[in-house]
Formats: C-alpha cells, structure tokens, sequence
C-alpha cells in the first residue's frame, strides 16, 4: 500500500518537480523555441485515432480521463463536443483551467480507482496514455465502465509491451517515483470483458508507419489482388502452396503471402508497444454516422422574373439519407433547411447564400414533405441559374454528399 501512496502522491506534484508547465500548457504543440515535433505529432495522430473510434456526438457526455494539463478536453472543446476532464493532480487541472479555450474546461480532481460520479454519468471515455500510471488498473477499469451508460463506449490508447524497461520510464520511475506499467493487449482485454464491457476489440491498423512503401511494381501487384476471381484464386493458392514448400517465387508468384507477413510484421510491434482497445457496454453495434442525402424535385417556378421581385417555387424532397432533418431554429446546429444558390450563366456560383428556407417539420428517413420556398429574385437583370439545395446549418450541404441538387435557369429582365 506505500508503494500505491508513493506513485499516486508522485503525480499529484509530478508537474512542479519536473518543471514541464510549459509543454503543458502548450501540448500537444510545441513551445516557443522548443522542438517537440516527434512527440506532437505521436499526441495529435493519438488524439485523432481515439476520437475517430470513439465517434463522439455533440450530445455525449465525454470523460477525459487522466487529463494533465487538458490538452485533449482542449481539441475536443474545439471540434465542438464536451467534456469533463479528470486527474489526479490539482497542478495539472489548474494548468488545464488556464488554457485559452473558448469556455473553461470542466476539470475535476479524482483517483481512477475511486471516480468521484455516479453510475452512469457519462456516454464517451477516452484515455490516453493514462491508465498505465494507476497502481490497481482492475480497479480503474471497474470504475470507467461503472460510470458509462448502458450503451457507454470507451477507447483506451496506452503504452504497451517493453514500456516498463525503456530508458524513459526507468528514469521516470526512479527520480519522480511514477508507475510506469505495460498495458498488455489479452490480460487488458479481459480486465474490460470483466468489467462489463460486452464487446473489446484491439485496432492494429490505427498507425501512421512511414517505413511502408511500395515499388510501382509491387502497387501494381497489390491492385491485381482483390481483382482476382474465386476459382482462379483457390487455384493459385494451392500453386503458391507448392512453392512456398520448397521456397521458390517469394518476390513474384508468392507475392500475396509475402505482402500480407510484411504487413503483419510492420504493425506487429507499434501494435504491442501501443496499442488501441475500443471497449463497449453494450453488445449492440455502433451505428455509422448519420448521412445527410436527398431526392430533390422542384415545381412551379417561373423561368423569367423583374429585378428584385417576390418569387415562389414548389419542392418536393425526400430523406434518403439516415439522419432526422430537425426543423425550427431551435434545432441549433444541424437544422436543415432549403438552401438556394445563385449561378451566372455559366453555371458558376455568384451567390452561395442566395436565400434559406425553413421546413415545416421534422423529416425522418424515408418521409417526404413540400415547402414553399420564398425569396426575391436578383436585383440586377441577366441570365442566372438557381441552384436548390439542403443544408444542416453547420455541418454540411447535401450536394457535396451526394445529393443530386435541383438547378433552374432564370432570366431577370426589367419591367415595362
């Protein structure tokens, strides 16, 4: 029990001994006249992976846990989610609480052994690089999944094999008195399966890895792949079989093999040295994220109008997409409505907020409805195209997604 005393009262002052407020404050960036570039760059693909896996929505409650000086709360507050950062060390959230972000960080202080929330508090955690310091990982790990939902999701990115004996970490160990212990893929694995997380996966390919490269002729082989036919496939594979046998054809007929052994072996080791482990509660699947698509008709619109003059034209849109288009300016960000952009005569666009239009209601998959569009026709006489789109107000149009937009010519001319 000294010894999980000793390590956790370590991180609590481990900033102001090691005299790293700096890095802190400015992490995962590089401080003035500092050269970070390894580190930041290792942070910011960390960061990225986690948060791609974890998909978090702008609804989740999100907990960072193991925080430091709130650099990933920092990046998650930026990509519009929220989030409550959580260590054990007072200095750190004090350096997190004095970051320039547009609100203050939540930052509370707690022992991933003892989460001070109740059960359920939370849809998201993401860890990075933290658990590895805790003196009873079981316990955390019980404490995480206590404090998910029923649905909670949780991705993990920590040190793993040969951590423990790397210079860095004997060094840590031995003058600032932190743990410093492997995140081991199976036993972790099973920590989580006993926590109740129903579904743990390992992501071997989550690395950046410089060192793979492929000739022109090796691409070229690589694209044949896939291409190749079953039959002829399973024909091959008992020739390459053969070969393999007596050793012969390693760069040509038994290209394949050697490929997908060059692959494994690559990630082998980055995979085991840090691994990613996305831990779920429930057994159910993750849906994708929701896609914004439609079918756009547009009906009723005249072809020739004077300068300026109030104009109104029928559309007809259906949600093929999978994402509810939420009504009303309450709906915030992701309220879609009809989008109308002004085109020259060569089809350029001269005016991409040329007039919005609201919809009358809620639009789930699969339903359709009809709007009235409204708006005043250019004010200056010419030939024009309208360009009838959807948008989710701060996210995306539909067009560039895919939606085949509804463009109708118009012609201004002045009035006798």
């Amino acid at each position: 029990m000294a010894e999980q005393h000793d390590s956790k009262q370590a991180e609590k002052t481990y900033l102001s001994r090691t005299g790293g407020s700096s890095w802190e404050r400015e992490k995962p960036f590089s401080p003035p006249a500092d050269d970070t570039l390894d580190d930041s760059l290792e942070l910011l693909h960390d960061f990225a992976v986690a948060a791609k896996l974890l998909q978090p929505s702008a609804d989740d409650r999100i907990i960072d846990l193991g925080a430091g000086g709130g650099w990933c709360s920092d990046l998650l507050q930026r990509l519009n989610r929220r989030s409550v950062a959580v260590d054990i060390s007072l200095e750190m959230l004090r350096v997190s609480r004095e970051r320039p972000t547009r609100v203050p960080i939540a930052a509370v202080a707690g022992d991933f052994e003892h989460l001070p929330f109740a059960d359920g508090s939370f849809d998201k955690a993401i860890c990075l690089s933290a658990l590895h310091h805790v003196p009873d990982m079981e316990a955390a790990v019980h404490e995480i999944s206590r404090v998910l939902t029923g649905k909670g999701v949780a991705v993990f990115s920590e040190p793993g094999a040969g951590h423990a004996t790397m210079p860095a970490s004997i060094t840590a160990t031995q003058d600032f008195g932190v743990l410093e212990q492997e995140v081991l893929i199976e036993p972790f694995i099973e920590m989580c399966r006993a926590a109740g997380f129903a579904r743990v996966h390992v992501c071997p390919i989550a690395y950046i890895i410089p060192e793979f490269q492929l000739s022109l002729d090796e691409w070229r082989a690589w694209k044949r792949l896939p291409r190749t036919k079953r039959p002829l496939r399973a024909m091959e594979k008992m020739w390459r079989a053969m070969l393999e046998f007596v050793g012969a054809g390693k760069s040509s007929v038994l290209f394949e093999e050697a490929f997908a052994m060059r692959l494994v072996r690559l990630f082998q080791r980055p995979v085991e040295e840090h691994p990613f482990i996305l831990a779920a509660k429930s057994e159910e699947r993750r849906p994708r994220r929701p896609t914004f698509h439609a079918s756009i008709q547009v009906q009723s619109l005249p072809p020739q109008s004077g300068p300026g003059q109030d104009m109104t034209a029928t559309v007809t849109l259906t949600n093929t997409g999978t994402a509810i288009w939420h009504a009303g300016a309450d709906a915030g960000v992701g309220q879609v409505r009809v989008g109308i952009q002004l085109l020259d005569a060569a089809s350029r666009l001269i005016g991409p907020d040329f007039a919005r239009c609201e919809l009358d209601e809620d639009v789930r998959p699969g339903e359709s409805c009809t709007v009235l569009a409204t708006f005043k026709a250019p004010a200056a006489p010419g030939e024009y195209g309208l360009k009838f789109d959807l948008v989710a107000e701060g996210v995306t149009w539909f067009g560039p997604r895919g939606t085949k937009v509804a463009v109708r010519p118009l012609r201004i001319v002045n009035q006798p």
